[in-house]
């Protein structure tokens, strides 16, 4: 007669489920599953539970540590066993020894050749325990780390780009086609605040004046209108916001809401809008400028000064210097960019990678 199989007890059930479930709603914890760990350190009676992401050299140390507290990270790091951790057979937990003592480890494999470890380690717990919850949790990790995957890639693209856009001084906004605001950059927040010519009321943006907020809403509310699923680099409106106390106007374009497909179908119409402060001073690094053309320090703060709209008389007072050596620098200029007019240097300055390397600096009202 056949001997039944031992059945696992009501509580590890329960526990295994618990944590599945906060294995899925942990994606969108922030720090992402630190609720997951909290719980799986508690059920497996360890200090602390946390997940070591391979980075995309194998040779490299440069892991990415998951940790409910991402303070922890270099400490986590810093006790990791690399060399171990690497033997490991997937889909299997071990019991493995770190700087905190024993510990149990899950490899789980990831696109590339990498592997990502699920790790409970410190405390008194029983390594028996833990490693037979971890081997149930494995197959439920591995359908969740293609998520992780997607929602990290999503997350660096994101960055990256909202970066590129702050350092460069540009504000951007996503509205309703009503004009309600859904999100707005950091450099967008600073230009609404204060007494510009562009302000939030009550989550709405308005202009200064009525006839410039009518103009301003409804150009939004046709490029939401116009919104669909392919992206027309010509459909865009754009709008000079006056303001009383500057020369130059705020600059804006206006243009349809991200496109949309199927699943990404929005639920309510949206437009986008790009800000440029054409008040802002340029950005120009003296040292961006030695590098990238060749000048010398004084040559590269004459331009810097005629990027930032000066005339050369103006430049040279500021620099200190003759209108004669101003001249003479100016031909250095011109004979090491390859350019022969003043307003074709600026141009040429201000398309320049040098306009990126600045740091934005806010105009004061």
């Amino acid at each position: 007669m056949k001997t039944a199989a031992p059945v696992e007890s009501f509580n590890d059930t329960a526990a295994q489920r618990a944590l599945e479930d906060l294995l899925f709603d942990g994606l969108t914890d922030r720090p992402i599953w630190s609720r997951f760990l909290t719980e799986l350190a508690r059920h497996c009676g360890a200090h602390e539970a946390f997940l070591v992401v391979e980075g995309s050299s194998l040779t490299s140390d440069m892991n990415a540590i998951v940790a409910p507290d991402p303070a922890d990270a270099a400490r986590i790091a810093a006790g990791l066993p690399l060399a171990a951790l690497r033997a490991l057979p997937f889909h299997e937990a071990s019991a493995v020894e770190t700087e905190m003592g024993q510990a149990c480890a899950l490899r789980v494999a990831l696109p590339e050749r990498r592997s990502i470890w699920l790790i409970v380690q410190g405390g008194l717990f029983e390594p028996r325990v833990a490693i037979g919850l971890l081997r149930r949790l494995s197959t439920m990790l591995g359908r969740v780390l293609p998520l992780y995957e997607l929602l990290g890639d999503a997350e660096r693209k994101r960055r990256v780009a909202e970066y590129v856009i702050e350092s460069s001084g540009t504000g951007t906004l996503l509205v309703e086609a009503n004009s309600h605001i859904l999100s707005a950059n950091a450099v967008a927040q600073d230009l609404m605040s204060g007494d510009g010519p562009l302000f939030l009321r009550d989550g709405y943006l308005c202009a200064r004046t009525t006839q410039a907020t009518r103009q301003l809403q409804d150009a939004i509310a046709e490029m939401a209108r116009l919104q669909s699923t392919v992206t027309d680099p010509d459909c865009y409106v754009p709008v000079a916001l006056p303001d009383p106390d500057r020369a130059q106007p705020l600059t804006l374009i206006i243009r349809p809401g991200p496109p949309f497909g199927p699943v990404s179908a929005p639920l309510k119409r949206t437009a986008v809008i790009v800000l440029r402060d054409p008040a802002l001073p340029a950005m120009l690094s003296v040292v961006d400028l030695e590098r990238l053309f060749g000048l010398s320090p004084a040559e590269a703060r004459l331009a810097t000064r005629l990027a930032d709209g000066e005339g050369l008389d103006e430049a040279a007072v500021a620099l200190g210097v003759s209108r004669n050596t101003a001249r003479s620098q100016l031909q250095a200029v011109f004979a090491k960019t390859g350019i022969n007019r003043q307003g074709d240097l600026v141009r040429l300055l201000l398309s320049s990678a040098a306009s990126q390397g600045g740091t934005y600096r806010t105009v004061q009202r």
